[in-house]
């Protein structure tokens, strides 16, 4: 008897994460399960058959990515190759809807049924794709709260199962332990695309050096999985601060906990902060001709993920040619001489929002339930 197979294509960091959290909740449900597709570390030591890595799809930016469309093309053909030899039962796309969408078209000619986990961000922009996403999945697993109304309304499938983030903080005993800042404690957060990197790390090193050590005495460099070599090519350009110290692995959210603010990118990591109770400052810079389109096309009025859960700008946001080293620290200077106190306690209000821990289970007895179908 044939073993149960699916396919999983996690584009980017924090999906490589949601991933191989979802593939090792599975496999519990469905100890004969097998896995293979596109991830990185974390679904590969869960048990993925790799196809393509991670790195072969991340990209950022709407001009940015034509670079990387030759490589981002035979990515798709191996995996069509591979679906064509295995004929798997059911596929999970995570995220990355410019690729997982144009596979899911592929899949859906090839009888394989698409489940979405993590949401494409429809609601910010190119709204129209909804079409393509209640044509082609089976239902969309969504992980932040105000999604679900949005598909409902546009006669989609969808169910809220959680953020896999609050199961991330769940288990390593920082989501309910009361959190003491240490004066001084600057936490920086580039980002987990090396765009992103190059992007907002320069201006985090040159305001640092605007920052008085009476203010700032400890900056922690959060390095995401996979990140190494574009920090280590900023450091080498842009020098190190002596108060600068980089944290990777398991250390890394205890030690970020503790800090009195955060400079970080828009993403996941802002979520991050929040659910670990840190104050923000939230940077985003694309090349100039992509922040043009997107100005065009986008329909939210913030960046920042933590921003868009609050309904309201409760982190300052420095977007493009604000995101500079002189606005950064000047804003965190008052930041920190209030100590974001006013921040601090909306964030208690973003945390309740994302829910309770289980996410990755939740998403799992999702998935096994379509395998039964």
């Amino acid at each position: 008897m044939k073993h149960p197979e699916i396919l999983i294509v996690a584009g980017e960091v924090s999906g490589d994460i949601h991933g191989g959290n979802l593939l090792r909740e599975l496999i519990r449900i469905v100890p004969e399960i097998r896995a293979f597709g596109v991830g990185g570390d974390r679904l590969l030591s869960a048990g993925l058959d790799q196809v393509a890595t991670t790195e072969d799809l991340a990209h950022m930016g709407l001009v940015e990515v034509l670079n990387e469309l030759p490589r981002i093309r035979r990515v798709m053909l191996d995996l069509v190759g591979e679906v064509e030899k295995r004929r798997p039962d059911l596929a999970v796309l995570i995220d990355s809807p410019d690729f997982n969408l144009r596979l899911a078209k592929r899949l859906r000619r090839r009888g394989v049924p698409v489940v979405l986990y993590v949401s494409p961000q429809l609601w910010a922009w190119r709204s129209g794709r909804v079409r393509q996403v209640r044509r082609l999945a089976e239902e969309v697993l969504c992980i932040l709260p105000f999604e679900v109304p949005f598909y409902e309304e546009r006669g989609v499938g969808a169910r809220y199962v959680g953020h896999p983030l609050v199961d991330e903080i769940a288990r390593v005993g920082l989501l309910e332990q009361p959190k003491t800042p240490v004066d001084g404690r600057l936490g920086l957060l580039p980002g987990s695309r090396a765009m992103e990197v190059r992007q907002l790390l320069p201006v985090m090193l040159r305001a640092l050096e605007r920052m008085p050590v009476e203010q700032v005495n400890d900056a922690v460099l959060v390095e995401a999985p996979g990140m190494a070599q574009a920090i280590d090519t900023v450091l080498d350009q842009c020098g190190s601060d002596r108060r600068m110290r980089r944290i990777t692995g398991e250390s890394r959210r205890r030690e970020l906990a503790a800090s009195s603010l955060a400079w970080t990118a828009s993403g996941t990591a802002t979520l991050e902060c929040a659910l670990l109770g840190v104050p923000m400052v939230v940077g985003y810079r694309l090349q100039a001709l992509s922040f043009a389109i997107a100005r065009l096309l986008v329909r939210v009025p913030n960046a920042a993920l933590v921003n868009l859960i609050a309904g309201s700008t409760i982190a300052p946001e420095l977007l493009q040619k604000a995101w500079e080293p002189q606005r950064l620290a000047s804003i965190s200077t008052v930041l920190l001489a209030d100590g974001a106190e006013l921040q601090r306690a909306k964030l208690v209000e973003v945390r309740e929002r994302l829910g309770s821990p289980g996410a990755s289970r939740r998403a799992a007895e999702a998935v096994a339930e379509h395998l039964d179908r």
